[in-house]
């Protein structure tokens, strides 16, 4: 069974943005993942380039969005004609004593 590697993450002191700071910035640029800055041995911040923290972002955008369609998808799995939709709203607002197509032509 084959394991799948994962990228050891970059990680430098934080010192090195006052002494290495030009290294440190072209590291995460041509990585283009994040680097973990350190204090006293401990993760501290993290620095990320531009373009990845871009891409990034749009992939978590585009992720939610799939969850939230697939969540959509499996709790309402039929759709309902027009009709059906004016129907069940028509119950609904009758319940609450409202005139639904008064409501709807309003």
């Amino acid at each position: 069974m084959e394991a799948f590697a994962t990228p050891l993450p970059l990680i430098r002191p934080i010192s090195d943005m006052r002494t290495k700071l030009n290294d440190v910035c072209e590291q995460a640029t041509l990585a283009q993942e994040p680097v973990i800055l350190t204090k006293n041995g401990v993760p501290a911040y993290v620095l990320m380039d531009c373009k990845a923290y871009e891409s990034a972002e749009h992939r978590a955008r585009v992720l939610g969005a799939l969850r939230e369609a697939e969540m959509e998808e499996r709790y309402r799995p039929e759709s309902l004609s027009s009709e059906e939709s004016d129907e069940s709203l028509q119950r609904l607002f009758s319940h609450w004593g409202i005139d639904y197509y008064a409501e709807v032509k309003a």
